[in-house]
């Protein structure tokens, strides 16, 4: 009973204030200690030094452990607390980030108890008392550094050190009230160690990649219409078509207007542009007034597929001078098309067809594509494997020199068409192609993915050309349909939702139409490892 009284005065100090005067039962217990040695029997005094044991660690252990303990508990409670009124409060969870900054969205921080991350006190910095106006800052930086052998097919100079590629981007957003939000973005992008210096869309000092200014016109519980005048970027579907060109250092803006229509489960861009020529030296970037690129893009989810979308689409795009492998001339082109994507179940897929039409100098355009991405999801088996299937198949030029030009244009596409780096030796033009994929979730954060993609000409009378329809070779000359494969890998490591860090290696594969000829091509290796933190 005695060792129960003193561990009660030990838990005694948790729920109540301390007192300095001493316990009665503990100066019985000392003056018991200081006796018993001289009054009692052996098997009393082991028993009482079994007493005696049990007190001292009442005292010296179990009471100060307690002490602990009760912080530990209200800590515990007060974390209980938060994410309790978390939850009342309806905090969403932090989402990835948008490719398009302006796209991400921070009301919800207007509730302090909604701000977890380290950055979100400048996520929203309000401007009235009521928090409807608010400003945000946020930005990217990313470090790029890759390598070639046989760069262009070995075809002119070659860089056997590889080169660096840095993306510095900073942001601000201003809502000013219900109606009004000022976008702009300012970014700096630096090639250094490149042998002959840097390629188109590798530097860019400093430059304004956006600044627009939203009017919303109709904000109904129904239906909302902004109107976007200014820089701005686009990114449409996957980017088989319009994209900002992610992968290579330089993204791309266009200078125009937009009109953002969201209703009744639509949402639809309409627009009309110019895009920006990006040159090297300080805010040197004009629009190009030799394009002109206007369309409607729209967008809307298919329920009685179950998790499947449609996207239905007009772009057009007028070029005062084009080049293909018949020659060059002022082209006006117009390409309508649809896309069927979405998940269910297992399946994922991104399904794409497009027709375009329009005149190139006196002749017409008659042009098509296809592109196709099936893939097949194993969550239960270990490393959660998916396997994809992929396919493009594109309209060549049949009808040189006077006929319809059959090349099919991409347009504006992404950065990153075929593979895991953004090596780009090819592009969508006049091509087969049936790839292989396969991903491997290796933890919760790391992926791996691998690739093999064979292309092959559509067309024996045009030619091979690149991501932005430059002709790499013509095929005037050249009866050879196999272009070559490429195989490449990309491992990616999502660290938080900040921090990213990748690496890509791709081995292309020369064919007969590269090999065969007065400047036989040769294999191509690329590897490239890049991290990127965005806040």
């Amino acid at each position: 009973m005695l060792a129960v009284r003193v561990l009660a005065v030990s838990i005694r100090p948790m729920l109540l204030p301390q007192s300095p005067t001493k316990d009665p039962a503990i100066e019985a217990l000392g003056h018991f200690r200081a006796n018993y040695k001289t009054t009692c029997t052996a098997s009393v005094r082991l028993t009482l030094f079994v007493v005696e044991v049990t007190s001292f660690l009442a005292e010296e252990w179990i009471a100060p452990m307690l002490r602990y303990l009760r912080w530990i508990f209200l800590a515990l409670a007060f974390g209980i607390s938060v994410q309790l009124a978390r939850g009342q409060s309806s905090c969403p969870a932090p989402v990835p980030y948008a490719l398009l900054p302006q796209n991400n969205y921070y009301g919800y921080l207007r509730n302090p108890v909604c701000r977890s991350d380290f950055w979100d006190p400048v996520k929203f910095i309000a401007l009235n008392a009521e928090g409807e106006k608010y400003l945000t800052f946020g930005g990217e930086i990313r470090e790029w550094y890759e390598g070639f052998r046989n760069a262009n097919y070995g075809i002119g100079p070659q860089d056997d050190n590889g080169f660096l590629l840095q993306r510095i981007t900073l942001y601000s957003d201003w809502h000013i009230g219900d109606r009004f939000r000022f976008f702009g973005q300012l970014t700096s992008d630096i090639e250094a160690g490149r042998n002959g210096g840097p390629q188109p869309y590798d530097e860019d000092r400093l430059w304004v990649e956006q600044g627009f200014l939203d009017i919303k016109a109709i904000d109904s519980h129904d239906v909302k219409l902004t109107l976007r005048a200014g820089r701005q970027e686009f990114e449409f579907g996957i980017g088989r078509l319009v994209d900002v060109r992610e992968g290579l250092n330089v993204r791309l803006a266009f200078d125009g207007i937009n009109l953002i229509l969201d209703g009744h489960s639509w949402h639809l861009d309409g627009f009309a542009t110019r895009p920006v020529i990006n040159n090297l030296n300080v805010f040197d970037n004009p629009p190009d007034h030799r394009i002109m690129f206007w369309g409607v893009y729209a967008v809307r989810p298919l329920p009685a597929t179950r998790g499947g979308h449609i996207d239905l689409y007009y772009l057009g795009i007028d070029k005062k001078r084009a080049t293909f492998d018949r020659g060059s001339a002022q082209e006006v082109r117009h390409t309508a098309g649809t896309r069927f994507w979405g998940s269910r179940s297992a399946l994922d897929y991104d399904w794409e067809t497009m027709y375009q039409w329009g005149t190139f100098g006196n002749a017409d355009i008659r042009a098509w594509g296809i592109g196709t991405d099936t893939a097949y999801n194993l969550h239960s088996v270990f490393l959660r494997p998916q396997l994809s299937v992929r396919a493009t198949l594109t309209s060549g030029d049949r009808n040189p020199p006077s006929g319809p030009l059959g090349t099919l244009n991409p347009l504006f596409p992404t950065g990153i068409y075929f593979g895991e780096g953004a090596v780009n030796l090819n592009g969508p033009s006049n091509l087969m192609r049936i790839g292989l994929g396969i991903k491997l979730h290796l933890t919760d954060t790391v992926l791996l993915a691998a690739d093999y993609d064979p292309f092959w000409r559509t067309s024996l009378q045009d030619g091979v050309y690149g991501l932005g329809v430059n002709l790499l070779r013509s095929g005037a000359v050249n009866q050879n349909r196999y272009i070559g494969s490429q195989a490449s890998t990309g491992i990616y490591w999502q660290a938080d939702r900040h921090l990213s860090i990748s690496a890509a290696y791709t081995h292309f594969f020369v064919g007969p139409f590269f090999t065969q000829g007065a400047s036989p091509g040769r294999n191509v290796d690329n590897a490239a490892i890049w991290t990127t933190y965005k806040f």
